[in-house]
């Protein structure tokens, strides 16, 4: 009978104690790289936060009636939205083309993001928009057809009053739809 070679208790031993520092090793390397770079760390925010809102929007707590009126929130929590948003932001931007990316930077500066808020609230509504085109479209292709027809030169002022108009029938017509909404 031939003898084959049985690992000794200290062989296993020393075997059992080399995979653990291989292992070892391997999660303090694993550790010391850079897993939090800029880019995963914001990811990684955005993603908590995206949870956070799911969370919230699923289960709203009620609040005390009392309580709420009469305490402000918390600094942090005012800005935390905010911040949530500028995270969500620059992770949606880093998937753009650069092209792409230095648009979305500039449409969401705070200037711009302002400026268009308070023409969404006035001037650009879309019943404006819609009722100011249309009237100059159909005003405008009308007062060009006579004039063209009965040898009349324009001003160039008739479009601008017929957008005008348009405009102004555009409001009317909205205040008009939202009184009638409301029976």
């Amino acid at each position: 009978m031939s003898q084959e070679h049985q690992p000794q208790h200290h062989e296993l031993g020393e075997q059992a104690q080399h995979e653990l520092e291989s292992a070892a090793r391997e999660q303090m390397e694993q550790l010391r790289q850079p897993e939090a770079s800029p880019e995963h760390d914001q990811e990684r925010r955005a993603e908590a936060a995206r949870e956070v809102i799911h969370k919230q929007e699923q289960a709203p707590e009620p609040q005390p009636a009392a309580e709420s009126e009469h305490h402000a929130a918390p600094l942090h929590q005012r800005l935390m939205p905010k911040l949530n948003f500028q995270d969500t932001m620059r992770s949606v931007q880093q998937h753009l083309s650069p092209a792409s990316r230095n648009f979305s930077k500039f449409i969401h500066t705070p200037a711009v993001e302002k400026t268009s808020e308070a023409l969404e609230q006035t001037v650009a509504r879309p019943s404006v928009t819609l009722g100011a085109t249309w009237t100059a479209l159909i005003v405008g292709g009308l007062a060009y057809f006579v004039a063209r027809h009965y040898g009349f030169h324009l001003s160039g002022s008739e479009l601008l009053f017929s957008f005008i108009v348009g405009a102004i029938i555009g409001i009317v017509g909205e205040g008009v739809f939202r009184v009638f909404k409301r029976r």
